[in-house]
Protein backbone atom coordinates (compact mmCIF):
# COMPACT_ATOMS: atom_id res chain seq x y z
CA UNK A 1 0.00 0.00 0.00
CA UNK A 2 1.53 3.79 -1.06
CA UNK A 3 -0.01 6.80 0.80
CA UNK A 4 0.24 10.39 0.04
CA UNK A 5 0.09 11.11 4.03
CA UNK A 6 3.37 13.32 3.62
CA UNK A 7 2.40 15.20 0.57
CA UNK A 8 -1.15 16.26 2.33
CA UNK A 9 0.52 16.99 5.32
CA UNK A 10 2.96 19.15 3.82
CA UNK A 11 0.31 20.94 1.99
CA UNK A 12 -0.94 22.57 5.43
CA UNK A 13 2.64 22.73 6.83
CA UNK A 14 2.19 19.79 9.90
CA UNK A 15 5.03 17.68 11.19
CA UNK A 16 4.90 14.05 11.63
CA UNK A 17 4.31 14.72 15.34
CA UNK A 18 1.48 17.35 14.79
CA UNK A 19 -0.42 15.01 12.60
CA UNK A 20 -0.63 12.09 15.28
CA UNK A 21 -1.67 14.48 18.23
CA UNK A 22 -4.65 16.09 15.99
CA UNK A 23 -5.49 11.80 15.34
CA UNK A 24 -4.31 10.79 18.74
CA UNK A 25 -1.88 8.20 17.92
CA UNK A 26 1.85 8.21 18.67
CA UNK A 27 4.80 9.83 15.86
CA UNK A 28 5.90 6.42 14.87
CA UNK A 29 2.45 5.78 13.90
CA UNK A 30 2.17 8.39 11.77
CA UNK A 31 6.28 7.33 10.52
CA UNK A 32 4.86 3.85 9.59
CA UNK A 33 2.21 4.75 7.45
CA UNK A 34 3.97 7.45 5.30
CA UNK A 35 6.48 3.99 4.64
CA UNK A 36 2.95 1.77 4.34
CA UNK A 37 4.73 -0.40 6.51
CA UNK A 38 1.16 -0.32 8.86
CA UNK A 39 -2.63 -0.62 7.77
CA UNK A 40 -4.55 1.52 9.68
CA UNK A 41 -8.39 0.94 11.14
CA UNK A 42 -11.10 2.84 9.22
CA UNK A 43 -11.61 4.84 11.67
CA UNK A 44 -7.31 5.98 12.20
CA UNK A 45 -7.58 6.27 8.14
CA UNK A 46 -10.89 8.56 8.60
CA UNK A 47 -9.80 10.80 11.23
CA UNK A 48 -6.78 11.10 9.40
CA UNK A 49 -8.42 12.20 6.12
CA UNK A 50 -10.18 14.33 8.10
CA UNK A 51 -7.49 16.26 9.76
CA UNK A 52 -6.07 16.58 6.29
CA UNK A 53 -8.95 17.68 4.58
CA UNK A 54 -9.00 15.03 2.10
CA UNK A 55 -11.00 11.44 1.73
CA UNK A 56 -9.90 8.17 2.65
CA UNK A 57 -9.06 7.23 -1.59
CA UNK A 58 -7.05 10.57 -1.73
CA UNK A 59 -4.70 9.50 0.60
CA UNK A 60 -4.28 5.41 0.29
CA UNK A 61 -3.58 4.15 -2.37
CA UNK A 62 -4.12 0.03 -3.17
CA UNK A 63 -2.46 -0.61 -6.10
CA UNK A 64 -4.10 -4.02 -8.47
CA UNK A 65 -0.25 -4.61 -9.00
CA UNK A 66 0.59 -5.42 -5.52
CA UNK A 67 2.43 -9.06 -5.23
CA UNK A 68 -0.60 -11.42 -4.21
CA UNK A 69 0.10 -13.03 -0.66
CA UNK A 70 1.93 -16.62 -0.79
CA UNK A 71 -0.35 -19.49 -0.12
CA UNK A 72 0.92 -22.48 0.94
CA UNK A 73 -0.94 -26.11 0.24
CA UNK A 74 -0.70 -28.18 3.31
CA UNK A 75 -0.97 -31.69 2.04
CA UNK A 76 -2.51 -33.92 4.95
CA UNK A 77 -2.24 -37.65 4.51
Amino acid sequence: MQTEIKEYRARYSLTQDDLAKKVGVRRETIVFLEQGKYNPSLRLAHDIAKALHATIGDLFIFGDDEPEPERRVVLVD
